[in-house]
């Protein structure tokens, strides 16, 4: 399978590393995006889930602990909220 690609509806080229405390930690979505790319640090995190603004009183979807994990935004997305158990590091955000 495979190679796989996504388009957005416009150039966003922004990377950013998110280092997340305990708790919810909200990310400002840029303009155009459709979609993020989380890419995890390779020994693992505490748990982490994920909302947005557009629901954010839900408990968030689960993601992995290491790897990555691509989460499609609803138009009307402003903000992603990551809620982790405990501080992380090295978690690197790629909006598209």
């Amino acid at each position: 399978m495979g190679p796989l690609t996504m388009v957005g509806t416009t150039v966003i080229g922004q990377i950013t590393d998110v280092p997340l405390s305990a708790g919810d930690n909200t990310i400002p979505v840029p303009l155009g995006a459709v979609a993020v790319l989380i890419v995890l640090p390779t020994a693992g995190v505490s748990e982490l889930k994920i909302r947005t603004n557009l629901n954010p009183s839900d408990g968030g979807l689960p993601i992995g602990t290491s790897g990555f994990d691509v989460f499609s935004l609803y138009p009307g997305t402003t903000a992603l909220i990551i809620n982790a158990a405990g501080a992380v590091t090295g978690i690197e955000l790629s909006f598209i």
